[in-house]
């Protein structure tokens, strides 16, 4: 049943109770700042995503097209799924100075990285149907052999301990998908309408066979540059 297993209908439930409730929460970073320059750094999986799902996520994305123009949805060139954040665009906004610093970090963020990495092998994550949140839309994904969770905790500590970094890590896997620029006149109608799509959307299983070192000059990876790609070992 929608949208177990990937996401439990319990936690969602409760959530679709609050956002009855108070509505949405509308980015105010894209409300007000949509041309905001940041810095930030990111391990991810594809920015965009592999390409067999560029298909399914663009039919998805048109369709979700007709719920208005209340929400921001990522363009698939924009779409991204966050391993960590080891430098975070919103502590860096109008950056200056300290760009500099942040970049003299990239090469030994890549010897950390680099080095632990021979255990890792190419993987399989599945990606489910999207739900709805209070800030966000989310697709999200089960990773069945774990190795998002196992990388995370692996070289976490390595990136705080060794070089004073502060690093996020997201709940579970997902990729954001959409964000509100305001609340929507009809909550429970926009609900029903995303749910409606959403539940007969899925975009399926992918190989993932690097992550990727990426920089971020506007917000949710609207812009930015892929510093390293971190091949994973063969099958």
């Amino acid at each position: 049943m929608y949208p177990e297993p990937y996401f439990d209908k319990e936690v969602l439930d409760k959530e679709h109770e609050e956002i009855r409730k108070n509505g949405f929460e509308p980015d105010t970073i894209l409300i007000t700042q949509t041309d905001l320059t940041v810095y930030g750094l990111n391990i991810a999986i594809g920015w965009p995503f592999p390409a067999p799902l560029k298909e399914p996520y663009e039919k998805f994305f048109h369709e979700l097209s007709i719920l208005g123009p209340d929400t921001y949805l990522y363009p698939y060139a924009n779409t991204h799924i966050t391993v960590m954040t080891l430098v975070n665009f919103k502590e860096h906004q109008y950056p200056g100075e300290e760009v500099k610093e942040i970049k003299e970090l990239v090469p030994e963020i890549f010897k950390l990285v680099s080095r632990e990495l021979h255990e890792f092998k190419p993987f399989k994550i599945d990606m489910g149907p999207p739900v709805i949140l209070k800030r966000a839309a989310i697709i999200p994904i089960l990773n069945p052999t774990g190795e998002v969770l196992r990388f995370r905790e692996k070289i976490r500590p390595l990136l705080e301990n060794t070089l004073s970094l502060k690093v996020e890590s997201p709940k579970g896997v997902h990729s954001t998908i959409l964000r509100f620029l305001k609340c929507p006149p009809d909550v429970n109608g926009f609900i029903a309408k995303f749910e409606s799509i959403a539940a007969n959307t899925r975009m399926g299983e992918v190989a993932i066979n690097e992550l990727l070192l990426t920089s971020e000059t506007k917000p949710y990876m609207r812009d930015g540059e892929i510093l390293h790609h971190f091949r994973l070992g063969d099958l």
